[in-house]
């Protein structure tokens, strides 16, 4: 069977940086919490931080590593609570990261290698698991 030509596309630099610092993030969020300092919101107290960084980012980046079809939205919804806990932190260096996170997934090169979850399969998808379990009976 031919590969996918989705699949030959080469992952870029930057997606390779993002998907690293998701995946280590509950090493940067430990090591701040281990030296008593804060660098950007690692180091934060707050147990839903604590809870961000220590789960669901490197699940974010595993998504992203995978290459699963929605690990492009995964992260968008991700770097978008990123520029709330900025705000919230009065931390303008966050913002500005994650908003430029946001605008590099805008890049054709990134569009290439993770694509936009195409509505038209999702439906069939949906239609496939509901005409499938309806002939099931209790």
């Amino acid at each position: 069977m031919e590969p996918d030509t989705a699949n030959r596309v080469r992952r870029p630099a930057g997606l390779w940086l993002l998907t690293v610092v998701l995946l280590a993030s509950p090493a940067f969020h430990a090591l701040a919490l281990l030296f008593h300092t804060r660098w950007l919101n690692f180091g934060s107290h707050y147990t839903w931080d604590g809870f961000v960084y220590f789960l669901i980012a490197p699940v974010v980046g595993a998504l992203m590593l995978r290459r699963h079809e929605r690990a492009r939205f995964s992260v968008y919804v991700f770097l978008s609570c990123e520029i709330l806990r900025a705000i919230r932190i009065h931390s303008a260096l966050l913002g500005l990261l994650a908003a430029g996170a946001i605008l590099y997934l805008q890049t054709p090169a990134t569009r290439r290698f993770h694509p936009s979850v195409d509505p038209r399969k999702v439906m069939a998808r949906l239609r496939l698991r509901r005409h499938g379990d309806s002939h099931i009976t209790p």
